[in-house]
């Protein structure tokens, strides 16, 4: 009997456990959709990190992306999910991130460079 292929962990804080339940049921990727759609959701974090604003520039990439999951984990396996997971859009997925962090900066000041 063949193994079955391994569903990638997409770590979700807990309040947007019911949007990404509803984005996997509407959206219904099978496996290796899924897999390339977390894999250009978490390339384009790293990405979105390297590019991210200066008053973010005291952010670790661990806490870049724990910042835009708890923000915007949804929104982002989304459109990763719309986009196929395709390596080539990843720019679209990078200027979203980037809208979902200034939209947070907007409501939340930059984290303090002393503490």
């Amino acid at each position: 009997m063949p193994a079955r292929p391994s569903v990638p962990v997409i770590n979700t804080p807990d309040h947007h456990f019911g949007a990404m339940f509803l984005i996997l049921i509407a959206r219904a990727p099978d496996t290796a959709t899924l897999r390339a759609a977390k894999r250009l959701a978490d390339s384009a974090a790293v990405a979105s990190w390297a590019l991210r604003p200066g008053d973010l520039e005291p952010l670790t990439v661990e806490q870049y992306r724990e910042l835009l999951a708890y923000a915007a984990a949804p929104e982002v396996l989304d459109l990763a999910l719309y986009l196929r997971g395709d390596r080539k859009q990843i720019r679209t997925l990078m200027d979203h991130i980037g809208r979902e962090i200034a939209e947070l900066l907007t409501h939340y000041s930059a984290p303090d460079p002393q503490a």
